[in-house]
């Protein structure tokens, strides 16, 4: 494991932050294991994505402007969740580009990283020697996939996991639908794609269903409470943090 001693900026997702604020603790947990010193802003709130699919790209645009201005130093910035990564490194150019923002768009465009991302290829760190003996179901968003496009790193840390068995089926390119309004225009539709998720959990007799992006994962554990599913859900983070067994009911 790297000890290299390092700053980095700590972002956390609106969804994380009022929901499940204890995966944003495990994030920081790791990242300290790696030496790393977070610096946390808690006057940022929401990264602008949300308003953004909803055509609100005033309030957006504010939100981008206050994270720049947050973030205007040299240090990396890094998200659990690569939705919102992903939005930030693809969109905030065009989101500021009308008004006087600070040079530091470039830097946050550049140096955002989705935690995993930041774990495997900046740290250089492929097992952190964490422990989850469980069986696990993993499921690619899509915003990992189309926006922030991923790579495996996720999947070697889950892998390199201790006593977790993992299962994927990649090949399932489906949507959760928890983004934008969808799951409240089409609500058939929403759980149509959710039971198909949860279905393929429980083909691979599953005992937890983790995802990078909270957002999602919370939308299917709601669908699991709904259907009264024995299948419980885990964030990335509260697995990489996690070296005992009771760690799970711990966050919960």
């Amino acid at each position: 494991m790297s000890n290299t001693k390092n700053i980095v900026n700590v972002f956390v997702p609106c969804c994380m932050d009022l929901f499940v604020p204890a995966s944003a603790q495990s994030m920081m947990s790791v990242l300290e294991r790696l030496g790393d010193e977070c610096l946390y802003v808690s006057e940022l709130t929401c990264c602008g994505r949300q308003f953004y699919i909803r055509g609100d790209r005033d309030t957006a645009s504010k939100l981008a402007y206050q994270l720049t201005s947050a973030f205007d130093n040299e240090y990396d910035i890094v998200v659990p969740s690569p939705a919102c990564a992903g939005f930030i490194k693809n969109t905030y150019g065009d989101l500021t580009s009308m008004q006087s923002f600070p040079k530091a768009v470039g830097h946050v465009t550049k140096r955002t990283f989705e935690l995993c991302d930041y774990i495997v290829n900046e740290k250089k760190v492929t097992c952190l020697g964490n422990n989850f003996p469980h069986k696990v179901f993993y499921f690619q968003s899509c915003s990992e996939r189309n926006s922030y496009r991923s790579g495996n790193e996720i999947i070697t840390l889950l892998e390199n996991t201790g006593g977790l068995k993992l299962f994927m089926d990649l090949s399932m390119n489906t949507c959760c639908s928890a983004n934008g309004g969808s799951a409240f225009h089409n609500h058939e539709l929403s759980e149509f794609l959710l039971k198909m998720i949860v279905d393929r959990a429980l083909e691979s007799e599953a005992e937890f269903i983790t995802c990078s992006d909270v957002h999602c994962l919370q939308y299917i554990d709601a669908y699991l409470q709904q259907e009264g599913i024995d299948i419980e859900t885990a964030s990335i983070p509260q697995i990489l943090n996690s070296f005992e067994e009771d760690n799970v009911d711990e966050e919960e």
